[in-house]
């Protein structure tokens, strides 16, 4: 085995990770604060350059057996009526595959073993030392590791101690999120994001007779009505809007919505630290608004996988891996920010502009913006 690296955090970029760094015959230990599967399910969105990935990684085969997929996102008025369609033609790959994240969650821990992960193991701080890293726990556990990849997430403990500088920036809105189970056959199996002045509703479905939503309002920071609507509210601010969305709201429980504002990253100008590494949304949190939260973080594993094959040392990799991410990631980032704010226009006439706008522009235009999100860079040695 090559050189311990430990990976805090076992979410999707942690897991990813950890596949990839055995793949390369890296030793790999695991450290996440909470249970892998404590938190309410959701969904997850995987972009055909994140399928492409994982293909590489060797779990593609039982994401797509778990997941829907579809070519297209369509993009409605609160009437119904489609302004446009979102995709990427390839013949390899879907442009989207969905999943719940329990289930990709487990496809992926089912390549970790059991001694190489931890849990309930939160990092409170860490030291460098003269052979490498000492890791110290809440529990009080001490931890000597040569390498350290942070992959503890927007929230990152490992992130606000190396550059205590950089803030999260709110994004101006929130979002609530749920899974609605035994769909009836009439409502449809589409992929389909609406646009009105109550703000955006996005239907997503998911293996099985389920889908999955998630509905953006915006709002300031922390505010305090919105942190305490149940599904009545919900119901009430999309109650104009076309079917099925009032039926999902009808049919989620209030404990089973997820809800959280928006935030994301101001992008960094460096991932790596000696011998520490910041991947997945540590390093470059993005807005959901592409889609591509996760997408990146499996692809932060794929390129870190392919440093790791050109050059004859981790640190050397971690640089490589750097150079080959910054530009990348910063661009998803800023393209998603405006994608937002576009998204997000809530005064009704500029809504009706927006909307004439999308309706008129021809999908082609739009699938060619989205093809260099979709596809992976090629890699060059």
């Amino acid at each position: 085995m090559k050189n311990l690296i430990s990976i805090i955090g076992g979410g999707i970029s942690g897991l990813s990770t950890a596949i990839a760094l055995k793949n390369q015959g890296f030793k790999v230990k695991i450290y996440e604060k909470d249970d892998l599967f404590s938190s309410l399910d959701s969904g997850v969105v995987l972009g055909a350059n994140a399928i492409q990935a994982l293909t590489e990684l060797g779990v593609k085969e039982e994401v797509m057996k778990h997941g829907f997929s579809t070519d297209r996102c369509t993009i409605l008025s609160e009437t119904g009526k489609e302004l446009t369609e979102l995709y990427h033609h390839s013949n390899d790959y879907p442009t989207y595959t969905s999943i719940h994240r329990h289930d990709f969650i487990r496809i992926l821990s089912k390549h970790i073993q059991l001694d190489e992960i931890s849990f309930h193991e939160n990092l409170t701080d860490f030291m460098y030392s003269p052979d490498g890293i000492e890791l110290y726990f809440e529990n009080g556990k001490q931890v000597a590791t040569k390498y350290m990849i942070g992959s503890d997430g927007l929230h990152s403990n490992i992130r606000h101690q190396i550059e205590p500088m950089k803030k999260l920036r709110f994004a101006g809105y929130t979002c609530w999120r749920g899974i609605v189970h035994d769909c009836p056959d009439h409502f449809e199996k589409r992929f389909t994001e609406t646009w009105g002045a109550k703000g955006r509703f996005g239907i997503i479905p998911l293996s099985g007779n389920q889908l999955y939503w998630y509905a953006l309002k915006n709002c300031t920071r922390n505010d305090p009505e919105l942190s305490s609507w149940t599904t009545k509210e919900l119901l009430h601010n999309f109650s104009t809007y076309h079917d099925p969305i009032p039926q999902l709201i009808e049919r989620t429980s209030d404990q089973d919505i997820l809800h959280h504002d928006i935030y994301d990253l101001a992008p960094l100008t460096q991932f790596t630290y000696e011998h520490v590494i910041l991947i997945g949304d540590a390093a470059h949190a993005a807005t959901p608004d592409l889609g591509q939260g996760a997408c990146q973080a499996i692809e932060d594993a794929y390129y870190l996988s392919k440093s790791l094959e050109s050059e004859n040392s981790l640190q050397k990799a971690f640089k490589k891996f750097e150079e080959r991410r910054i530009a990348r990631t910063r661009k998803i980032t800023h393209h998603s920010r405006i994608l937002g704010k576009v998204a997000q226009i809530d005064n009704p006439i500029l809504c009706s502009i927006r909307n004439k706008m999308l309706s008129i522009t021809p999908s082609a235009i739009h699938e060619q913006k989205l093809r260099s999100v979709f596809t992976l860079e090629e890699i060059r040695r």
